[in-house]
C-alpha cells in the first residue's frame, strides 16, 4: 500500500498562502513531517491558478525535493505544468496525476508522461463528466486503458483513481468504489488502483474515522495507494495492520518494527 502524503496542496489555505507569498518554512514544514510520518510519495500541487501555476510548480519542486528523497505525485490537470514539473524532477520516478478519457486531456498528457517515463493516474473521467456507478466506471476504464497503453506505458505504471463520492449524498458510494477497484483489478491483470480517500467523508463528522475505515475496507478489494494523510497515525496504524492481515508483510516484520517504534496506535 503506498501512503501519497496529500498535504502540499495549494487549494489548501496555509499551502496556498505559502505559495502566493514564496514563504517556504510551512512547505519545508509539511515536506519533513509527511517523510518523517512514513509517507512513500509526496504529492505536489501548486493550486488553481492558471497564470502562475507552472512557476509555483517550479518553485515547489525545488523546495520539497531539497528536504525530501521521496518520489513525487506531480499533480495538475495542465500538461504545460506537468512538463514543467518532470523537467524538474530529480527524486526518483514520478507519478502523474492524471490522465482522463477525454480527448484534449489524454492527448496533452500521455506524450509528456512518455517523453520522461513517468508513471500515470487513470481517472476515470469522460467527456460525459465524472462516473457514479460500477458500470460507467468500467465503460471509461474500457476506453482509457487501452488508449493510454498505445501510447506505449505498461500496465503495471497505471494507476486507476475510480473517483470517489461523498457517503453523505447516497450510502452506497462506499460499497461501489469498493466493486470498482476490484472490478478494474480483475479485469487488467498488473494495473495498480488510488483514489483521494478523504472523499468518501465529506460534509460527515468525525472525517478521520471515515477516512480510517474506508482504507481498510479499500484494502481488501485491491487498492494499491491512496492520497492519505500520513500526519493521520490512525489511518498509518490501520494500514500497517490491514497489510499484515492481507498477506502483504512477511512474518508481519514491517509490524512489528513499527510497532517497536512506537508508530503505531
Amino acid at each position: 500500500m503506498i501512503v501519497i502524503g496529500e498535504r502540499i496542496n495549494g487549494t489548501r489555505k496555509l499551502v496556498g498562502n505559502s505559495i502566493q507569498t514564496k514563504n517556504k518554512d510551512h512547505i519545508i514544514k509539511e515536506t519533513k513531517e509527511q517523510t518523517e510520518a512514513g509517507a512513500h510519495m509526496i504529492d505536489v500541487n501548486a493550486g488553481k491558478n492558471p497564470a502562475s501555476e507552472v512557476t509555483d510548480m517550479q518553485w515547489l519542486m525545488e523546495i520539497v525535493q531539497s528536504h525530501t528523497a521521496l518520489p513525487l505525485c506531480l499533480d495538475s490537470a495542465n500538461p504545460k505544468v506537468i512538463e514543467a514539473a518532470l523537467a524538474a524532477n530529480k527524486n526518483g520516478r514520478p507519478l502523474v496525476n492524471s490522465v482522463t478519457d477525454e480527448g484534449e486531456r489524454i492527448n496533452g498528457m500521455m506524450p509528456v508522461i512518455m517523453k520522461y517515463n513517468a508513471m500515470a493516474v487513470a481517472l476515470l473521467i469522460d467527456e460525459k463528466g465524472v462516473p457514479d456507478t460500477v458500470d460507467r466506471r468500467l465503460q471509461i476504464a474500457d476506453s482509457l486503458v487501452p488508449k493510454m497503453l498505445k501510447h506505449g506505458i505498461k500496465v503495471e505504471d497505471i494507476y486507476v483513481d475510480p473517483c470517489i463520492f461523498p457517503l453523505s449524498t447516497n450510502t452506497m458510494y462506499g460499497l461501489e468504489a469498493a466493486e470498482s477497484i476490484k472490478k478494474v483489478k480483475a479485469r487488467f491483470p498488473g494495473i495498480k488502483t488510488t483514489c483521494g480517500l478523504s472523499n468518501i467523508s465529506f460534509g460527515l463528522p468525525l472525517r478521520g474515522l471515515m477516512n480510517q475505515a474506508f482504507v481498510v475496507m479499500l484494502m481488501c478489494n485491491g487498492l494499491d495507494s491512496a492520497l492519505i494523510d500520513p500526519l493521520d497515525k490512525k489511518m498509518m496504524s490501520l494500514i500497517a495492520a490491514a497489510r499484515a492481515l492481507l498477506n502483504k508483510d512477511d512474518f508481519c516484520m514491517e509490524y512489528v518494527v513499527a510497532a517497536k517504534e512506537g508508530k503505531l496506535v
